[in-house]
């Protein structure tokens, strides 16, 4: 379980300094960026409402400990970086690297949630067992 819990913080930490990092260069270099999504054929208004969203994004993954709103924020990060993975290809602007190797970090944090979640889950529910046998003795 230790092990699972340091993968996950590494993993979590990584790809919100990644995500972080994202939201500063579109700050300090807002004229070279907005070229870029309008390059690949978004509004530029969308850096803006991108960089908004992953600040809320991974608040919400360090932060809230809802399991619906986090499952929400998981989804919304895929969906940004395959959108991006996507447009790059399709505007023949790179690779998307970057994109991807944020992927892959966000598939790597996401199955360490689901599995310390679940063993959380069994966990409980081998107390609540011993608990109702402990009763019933």
């Amino acid at each position: 379980m230790k092990n699972l819990k340091t993968y996950y913080v590494i993993s979590l930490v990584i790809f919100s300094l990644a995500m972080l990092g994202a939201v500063l260069n579109s700050a300090i270099n807002y004229d070279a960026i907005v070229l870029k999504i309008i390059k690949l054929g978004y509004p530029a208004y969308l850096v803006q409402v991108i960089g908004t969203a992953q600040v809320i994004g991974i608040s919400i993954l360090i932060l809230n400990r809802t399991n619906w709103i986090r499952e929400w924020a998981y989804a919304g990060f895929f969906m940004n970086l395959v959108f991006g993975i996507i447009a790059h290809l399709l505007a023949k602007d790179g690779n998307g690297a970057t994109a991807v190797a944020c992927s892959i970090l966000l598939l790597i944090n996401y199955v360490m949630y689901k599995k310390i979640k679940e063993k959380k889950k069994n966990k409980k529910k081998l107390k609540s067992n011993q608990t109702v046998l402990k009763k019933v003795s």
